[in-house]
């Protein structure tokens, strides 16, 4: 269950079709929030809680304009370092305007190996300014060129949630741009309508519904393998994930006292 939380939170979700993204204007992502995430490991009926994700949003000043700051923190519980243990910190300052991200961080740790990495973006060059760095390898600075708007890896969640998705209709794929591991590449994603969750009050709650394209991949299992479901209200929350991996599959669920919570069905 490698990268278990944010692997799959965190690389299937910025959109843009033909390079134009199709947000909603009437739409705004709070300045505050603060969401919780369960994530389960799953082999037929057996759920395992294997981890947990806290992701917050605030506001602050970056190169002298206000800016978007997405933080998140993601672990595995402690109970199970004997067998794996995973500790990631992301951090994005995107434009609060267009979501053109200005710097990501990442210091993950996974058993014993680190990897810190940051990424710079140079909007009027077209640019992204990367440090690697990790305990396998010696840091290593370069600068990759993209075209049109990109997200990296944490933004993008946030960016998915401006979406009007009445413009989609069932089946419809779109791609999304972003940079993972030092790499740009693109990705489809199909729009899979309009349907329910039970939240732990057994209350039947609206969702959009989002399928990741994952081909030729070791580790997801089909083509279609992560599907993504997002409340059809004010906040579009993404509020489960469910990855199909070789073996069983990895759950992640919204969690949090106050909101509607989902758990385990």
């Amino acid at each position: 269950m490698k990268q278990l939380t944010l692997v799959i939170l965190a690389t299937i979700f910025t959109l843009s079709l033909s390079g134009q993204p199709l947000t909603d204007s009437t739409f705004t992502l709070p300045t505050s929030e603060k969401l919780h995430y369960d994530a389960y490991y799953k082999l037929g009926n057996i759920w395992i809680k294997a981890g947990l994700a806290n992701f917050s949003t605030d506001t602050v000043m970056a190169d002298s304009i206000k800016a978007y700051r997405f933080v998140v923190e993601g672990y595995s519980l402690r109970k199970y370092d004997w067998i794996f243990s995973l500790e990631d910190h992301y951090k994005s300052v995107t434009d609060f305007n267009t979501l053109y991200p200005i710097r990501f961080e990442k210091n993950n740790t996974e058993q014993d190996i680190w990897v810190h990495t940051i990424y710079h973006f140079d909007k009027s060059a077209s640019e992204v300014q990367m440090y690697l760095e990790s305990t396998n390898s010696k840091p290593v600075s370069r600068t990759v060129k993209h075209t049109g708007f990109i997200t990296d890896a944490l933004s993008s969640l946030y960016y998915l949630r401006t979406w009007d998705f009445n413009h989609l209709t069932i089946g419809d794929t779109v791609r999304f741009t972003t940079i993972l591991d030092g790499k740009i590449f693109t990705q489809p994603i199909v729009y899979l309508g309009r349907d329910t969750l039970l939240s732990i009050n057994n209350t039947k709650v609206p969702m959009i519904k989002l399928g990741a394209v994952v081909a030729n991949s070791t580790f997801f299992r089909g083509d279609s393998a992560i599907e993504v479901w997002l409340t059809e209200d004010e906040y579009r929350r993404i509020a489960k994930v469910k990855a199909k991996i070789v073996v069983g599959s990895i759950v992640v669920y919204l969690n949090k006292r106050g909101l509607r919570s989902f758990g385990p069905n």
